[in-house]
């Protein structure tokens, strides 16, 4: 596109005609070429598997002074909704890089993409079953017991159930964009309070990540025009596809979900806003809240309408025997890890893992 002159009819021309060839492909709610977006580029190691689950390595990136120790692991857990690349989007805008660059050993928990027979599988399963285990491998790997954690979205959530059933494996925890109770303010928990499902009606089901998208652009149809109007408006400038293209192949690279874990996420956290309760049991195993003593910082957005900055009470509220810090940003649901505030709030996350006291740059 360098060459073109803006918005000149040539270029016009060859981004609508690339345009009928990506739709025509992948889906009309489709901008990018996924095969010609490059992402998630820092080395790494896969260490450990488990069916379509994936634990992966990246090393430390900071070479150490004479007498320096390493400063150790950080484990990240994403949500099932979307893929955990936007961990580590590109050089530059990629918490991974970041935090290696610190000197910290990341290891990152992906989930991929659900076989059939995960339909069956419970929200249990994936907590105390496939996250225990990739806890159990990073303690193996770095001769640590306690090993800090942060999760992302659901991926919140489900640190935080970890953190009820496994305190002691845990030295701190962060939760960005945490669900944790049914807060008035949320949009999507409105939604689904008002869903009547019946127990199991999920259950061996496979749910569409590609349909779950679908319905997100429903809830908010304006953030589609939107970003049309934006491409469309800067389609020659290579600045701005550098930075939009990469979050657009993200948002709709969609995987499925396994559908009983998902009914029961929905229907324990927020229709029963059952983590309130202090201790929870799933599948016999008990999670109590109680036990989470250590530091937390938990960070939300001020205009995420996906998870509502009032999900801070709900985390004061469900973790309320922790060293909890509440943390918000300027921005939306996936600004904090890629938009203008990540910087500030990376250099914070940085702070907070190594002991030190950070303050919320909005009250």
């Amino acid at each position: 596109m360098s060459g073109t002159s803006p918005k000149s009819p040539i270029s016009l021309l060859n981004t609508l005609q690339e345009q009928l060839r990506i739709r025509l492909q992948y889906g009309p709610e489709f901008i990018g070429d996924l095969d010609k977006i490059d992402v998630g580029l820092t080395p790494r190691t896969c260490v450990y598997t488990e069916g379509p689950h994936s634990l992966w390595h990246y090393s430390s990136q900071k070479v150490l002074a004479e007498g320096e120790r390493p400063l150790g692991p950080v484990m990240l857990v994403y949500s099932l909704i979307n893929r955990p690349y936007i961990f580590d989007l590109r050089p530059g805008r990629s918490l991974i890089e970041f935090l290696c660059q610190q000197g910290y050993d990341v290891y990152l928990l992906d989930w991929g993409d659900p076989t059939p027979e995960m339909g069956l599988t419970s929200l249990a399963e994936l907590i105390t079953g496939v996250m225990r285990r990739c806890m159990r491998k990073v303690q193996r790997l770095s001769k640590r017991s306690k090993i800090p954690l942060l999760g992302y979205c659901m991926g919140a959530s489900f640190t935080a159930l970890y953190a009820a059933y496994r305190p002691q494996d845990i030295e701190r925890m962060i939760l960005l964009t945490p669900i944790l109770g049914n807060d008035g303010d949320g949009q999507l928990q409105r939604i689904a309070m008002h869903q009547e499902l019946a127990k199991g009606v999920l259950d061996a089901q496979i749910v569409s990540g590609r349909q779950l998208k679908w319905f997100f652009n429903a809830v908010k149809p304006a953030g589609v025009f939107k970003k049309e109007r934006d491409f469309w408006q800067n389609f020659d400038s290579n600045v701005f596809l550098d930075h939009f293209l990469p979050v657009e192949k993200w948002s709709n690279d969609t995987p499925d979900l396994p559908g009983k874990a998902f009914q029961e996420f929905i229907e324990l956290v927020i229709r029963q806003d059952g983590l309130k309760k202090g201790k929870v049991r799933l599948d016999g195993q008990e999670f109590d809240f109680s036990n989470v003593t250590f530091p937390v910082l938990a960070v939300v957005a001020k205009h995420d309408w996906i998870i509502p900055a009032s999900s801070l009470n709900s985390c004061a509220e469900v973790l309320s025997s922790a060293e909890f810090t509440p943390y918000m940003l300027n921005g939306g649901h996936i600004g904090l890890v890629v938009g203008r505030s990540a910087g500030m709030l990376w250099k914070d996350l940085a702070d907070f893992l190594q002991g030190e006291t950070v303050a919320s740059p909005v009250r």
